[in-house]
């Protein structure tokens, strides 16, 4: 990708590149807030946004586009495009494919033109499956919500993944069956997820289409098998935000990250928020911050344990993660949260905002699928 000393810079250079496409170009008052350039051919009417930075775009930057175009201030436009000078995280793409958003596409700069992308062939699969244990030593946090959810976000981003159900109530085979299978592109086939109970799961004759093995772990540690927990390259421990849960909580999640640290002392840790409500009169804050200072001596103790921040990460309350599992009351085919409402999916959002996390602070590198653009 090309880069640009400063967002002035690749303001212009896209204007002039528009402009020599035959695009009329008009640059808004200073300080406008959600566009940088407007340009107009005929009856279309662009909401031009750039993105210079040294990262690339990521999911939290196209839903802040997509809330744009849906104001009623940006009415006067057709449509809008978001040109990134450092291209686009896979999650953010899966992401926008996977959105019914007809109005906004993205872009990249390349052979001294801005190049709509298209379809994403898919990343060349791991020579070994990765495996993330989902587990706290107490039921009733979402672990298997967590599970199925992390794996469809894998599957989205182009992987085959293997679902291990390993609690006791068997809620993940209840819910999902044997697994179901994503949609992809145009261009790219959809990826499995395949559930699997321990007995069936063979270490040493493993599926040959699976690069990624997620575990819903039991909360009695001794219930996991050893041999599993030792393979774990990470392990997410989900966790609730309330007044009285901190005590609870932190006494859970202390015991958790003993009993994993008993048997596997290299994976990566990381404590989400489920369920998670931000209101605006800052009581959630208030409770985050007590949070992160409990979790800041495990995190000094510990360089691979993390608390993420629910601002940055966490799975929000929705309708649509409240209702799931409900189609094995309607006879309808197992299916994860991740359908629109009113053209949007916070679940899928989430999920996907949870996997650049833990790419941005592991070394799980599991998702990069190369871009291509229309040509």
């Amino acid at each position: 990708m090309i880069t640009f000393e400063n967002a002035s810079d690749f303001e212009k250079v896209v204007a002039l590149l528009l402009e020599q496409e035959g695009w009329q170009i008009t640059m808004p008052p200073a300080n406008t807030k959600g566009y940088d350039i407007e340009a107009v051919k005929g009856s279309t009417v662009n909401a031009i946004q750039v993105k210079n930075h040294k990262a690339a775009v990521k999911v939290p930057q196209i839903e802040k586009f997509f809330d744009f175009i849906d104001l009623p201030i940006a009415n006067k436009f057709t449509g809008g495009i978001l040109v990134s000078s450092s291209g686009y995280t896979n999650q953010a793409l899966t992401y926008f494919e996977q959105t019914k958003n007809n109005k906004v596409r993205l872009a990249i700069i390349r052979d001294g033109k801005v190049r709509i992308i298209g379809e994403t062939p898919p990343p060349p699969p791991p020579a070994e499956p990765k495996y993330i244990g989902v587990f706290t030593c107490k039921g009733g946090v979402g672990k298997t919500t967590i599970s199925a959810h992390l794996a469809g976000a894998f599957a989205l981003s182009g992987y085959d993944v293997a679902l291990i159900d390993l609690d006791p109530q068997k809620n993940l085979t209840t819910l999902l069956d044997e697994g179901l299978k994503l949609p992809g592109t145009k261009n790219r086939p959809g990826n499995t997820i395949s559930v699997y109970n321990i007995d069936e799961w063979d270490f040493d004759n493993l599926p040959d289409d699976v690069s990624m093995v997620v575990c819903d772990c039991s909360p009695v540690l001794q219930e996991n098998p050893t041999e599993l927990i030792k393979k774990f390259s990470y392990c997410i421990i989900p966790t609730t935000l309330n007044p009285l849960g901190l005590n609870k909580n932190g006494y859970v999640i202390l015991n958790t990250l003993k009993a994993i640290r008993s048997i596997n002392k290299e994976a990566y840790l990381f404590v989400v928020i489920n369920n998670y409500y931000g209101d605006d009169n800052g009581k959630s804050r208030v409770l985050k911050n007590q949070y992160q200072r409990f979790f800041s001596i495990l995190s000094k103790q510990d360089p691979r344990f993390h608390f993420i921040d629910p601002d940055e990460v966490a799975i929000r309350n929705s309708k649509q993660l409240f209702y799931w599992g409900y189609h094995i009351y309607d006879g309808n085919l197992p299916e994860l949260a991740f359908q629109s409402i009113g053209g949007r999916c916070l679940p899928k959002a989430d999920f996907l905002k949870f996997l650049e996390y833990l790419e941005e602070n592991s070394d799980i590198e599991n998702a990069k699928i190369k871009q291509s653009v229309d040509l």
